[in-house]
């Protein structure tokens, strides 16, 4: 997935731009099979499959629930209507901000193991040392892994 454009939220109103730096426009790789496979069909039901200006998720109409393909997607409304209330099904938390998505991403790929480093490109961070500052407290206290390997070196083997 490419990262080539933000959304910030200026006096009300949600206005697509540039990352903040170049560190900031990046790929992340899609880690999941099954997601790609959910976006590769969506693409390809999608009415303008193929034009890459096109709109990747479709709004609803203003005042109706009848989708609209040409407007943009009111981010306030799905995060009202659908994140949240999914959040709260799930029993995860009461409130969920779309940047909160992001904390949940970097947390999940360096529960998994990933290194730092590759968390932090993928999170568009300046430096590790962001990343480190963030979620450092999420790296494992248990060090049984570490242990059996310092140990078997040590022994020579």
């Amino acid at each position: 997935m490419e990262v080539r454009q933000s959304i910030r939220r200026v006096n009300g109103e949600w206005q697509v731009g540039t990352p903040k730096s170049a560190r900031s426009t990046r790929n992340v790789p899609l880690l999941s099979r099954s997601l790609i496979a959910d976006l590769r069909e969506y693409l390809l039901a999608h009415p303008h499959s193929g034009d890459p200006d096109a709109l990747f998720w479709l709004a609803r109409s203003n005042g109706s629930r009848r989708l609209d393909w040409s407007r943009k997607i009111d981010c306030g409304g799905v995060r009202a209507y659908y994140l949240v209330p999914a959040a709260q099904r799930a029993g995860v938390v009461q409130h969920l901000r779309f940047h909160d998505l992001r904390h949940t991403y970097a947390s999940l790929m360096l529960a998994a193991g990933f290194k730092p480093y590759e968390v932090s490109r993928w999170m568009g961070h300046a430096s590790v040392s962001t990343t480190d500052t963030i979620y450092g407290h999420l790296n494992p206290t248990d060090y049984d892994d570490q242990i059996a390997r310092f140990e078997s070196f040590v022994a020579g083997g």
